[in-house]
């Protein structure tokens, strides 16, 4: 059964000049009503018009919420219902809601028809949408004066069962106005947290080792809009006792604390913080409790995480035959909150490996060295292929229980490429050297030491790429031509080829050269 209270209240003019400037807002949305929806109504509101509507109600009767730029007692605009006479219209606005929060409202209203009994206030509703409480006051100021009058309600304690709080005005003869809601809250609420120690995060689970610490925080948030006193902790886990302390409007405090030691036997236990002596200006907000809860492992097994680091030649992602590893690279073993456990490097065969790991979870960075690149990840089977993002860290490996030890971590490098090449022109005048006027010449082809050949394009240029370190040599080969002759002057202008073989002189490419485009034939 809903719970009303219907109480009245002295009318004060909200715009008698002795006055202070008015007290609108605190928690409520909306409350100079300035911001309005589309169609004219104050934003954030639900209306509920009459229904049905009589035949022949005239136009300033019908059903309709809307602001007007008169009546205002702060701002500019001021709300209006206005609804056939008997037919009863609803406004609502949903507020914030707090379990046990303390609901102080004062509102500025006048009706047309004060003795129709119009009235404004708050109703609490449970989560099926009853009406569980409503406090309310009739609206007895007449508006006719042109002004609004404020009412000051009585203080309303939201109901164990509510889940939602609305301020409502309704009326059912002419117009009822509104301006100027003030909402005070007071209200709080309580979180107990334990923090994982495989990851870092707080919550109200977590799992700790045997002998080692659980680490409690509880924090204490105002709600509302009104300063909380007296605050006081009881933790039975924390050896230390916290002092009470205050909070203003919408602050919070944290307090933390440690349990040290603990045993498999702890497993389960939950551990409940109360808070208590909560005082507000207009008494003592009831006590509330939160709790978090641990499981207590033994303590594990020794775990280990390694393996590889190699140059794939290929770039397919995959450890194949005759590639090999790579040395000195720099791995830096991470734990589950970023934290670093250690740092490695690979050995002449381009293996590493991390030991006498605690259960959690890890995280494998490397150094990518120099002109080199990540290969492509998880091409293939985790044995064989490469683990690691572009930046050279791998996702994160959970060890413990039957997988304590992971060694398929592993991250192929894309060693750096070299190009060979350049042009084949025809050598009009014979003499060995790119002359102004002489064109390129295509369709020559062009074959590397390897078998690789490619064809020159129309402008006669040519390129190999892609190329890993080595020594290179490019033949030429053109139907019903031979080479021009070689070395005839800059290795840039002239042209390279053995007029009896049509191959140009081995080039050997790597660090110290990794682009040559000198190797160029000229045909007579």
């Amino acid at each position: 059964m809903a719970v009303v209270m219907a109480v009245s209240g002295g009318a004060v003019p909200a715009a008698a000049a002795a006055d202070p400037p008015p007290a609108c807002g605190g928690v409520a949305a909306n409350p100079s009503v300035e911001t309005v929806a589309a169609n004219g109504a104050p934003d954030g509101y639900v209306f509920s018009p009459a229904a049905p509507v009589p035949p022949g109600t005239p136009s300033v009767k019908q059903p309709k919420l809307l602001t007007e730029q008169a009546y205002a007692v702060d701002g500019r605009r001021s709300a209006v219902i206005q609804t056939p006479d008997g037919k009863a219209s609803t406004a609502y606005q949903t507020e914030k809601f707090v379990p046990g929060g303390v609901y102080t409202l004062s509102v500025s209203t006048g009706s047309h028809a004060p003795a129709s009994g119009p009235a404004t206030g708050l109703r609490f509703y449970d989560a099926t949408g009853a009406q569980v409480q409503e406090t309310k006051l009739v609206t007895d100021h007449n508006a006719a004066d042109g002004h609004l009058a404020k009412q000051d309600f009585p203080a309303a304690t939201a109901p164990a069962k509510a889940t939602t709080v609305k301020f409502f005005a309704t009326t059912s003869a002419e117009r009822l106005r509104w301006d100027c809601v003030g909402l005070q809250l007071a209200a709080y609420s309580v979180k107990k947290e334990v923090q994982n120690p495989a990851t870092g995060a707080w919550g109200p689970f977590a799992t700790v080792t045997a002998g080692e610490t659980a680490h409690y925080r509880v924090t204490v948030t105002n709600e509302g809009t009104q300063d909380l006193t007296g605050i006081t902790v009881q933790d039975p886990w924390c050896a230390t006792p916290f002092e009470p302390f205050t909070l203003a409007g919408a602050a919070n405090k944290q307090l933390t604390c440690d349990h040290p030691n603990l045993t498999v036997a702890d497993t389960g236990h939950v551990n409940t913080a109360k808070v208590t002596g909560v005082h507000y200006p207009g008494g003592t907000l009831g006590d509330k409790t939160s709790s978090a809860t641990i499981t207590v492992v033994p303590p594990p097994a020794i775990a280990k995480i390694g393996d590889f680091a190699w140059a794939d030649r290929n770039r397919d992602g995959l450890q194949d035959p005759g590639e090999p590893g790579v040395a000195g690279v720099q791995v830096t073993l991470k734990d589950g909150a970023g934290g670093t456990v250690g740092t490695a490097t690979t050995d002449a065969n381009g293996k590493y490996g991390f030991e006498k790991l605690k259960d959690g979870t890890y995280q494998v960075c490397f150094a990518v060295p120099a002109d080199f690149t990540v290969t492509r990840k998880d091409a293939g089977n985790d044995d064989q292929d490469s683990d690691a993002d572009p930046d050279g860290c791998t996702a994160p490996r959970t060890l413990g229980g039957p997988a304590r030890e992971d060694f398929s971590v592993d991250l192929g490098l894309a060693p750096p490429t070299n190009r060979i090449g350049d042009f084949a022109w025809t050598d009009t005048d014979g003499n060995g050297l790119q002359d102004a006027g002489e064109p390129g010449l295509a369709g020559v082809k062009v074959t590397l030491g390897n078998g690789t050949s490619v064809v020159t394009g129309p402008d006669g240029a040519y390129a190999f790429t892609g190329l890993e370190d080595g020594t290179y040599q490019v033949c030429f080969t053109a139907e019903g031509r031979h080479p021009a002759k070689k070395d005839a002057g800059d290795d840039a202008r002239d042209s390279d080829a053995d007029p009896a073989t049509g191959c140009a002189d081995p080039r050997t490419l790597g660090p110290d050269k990794r682009d040559d485009r000198t190797v160029d034939v000229g045909f007579a």
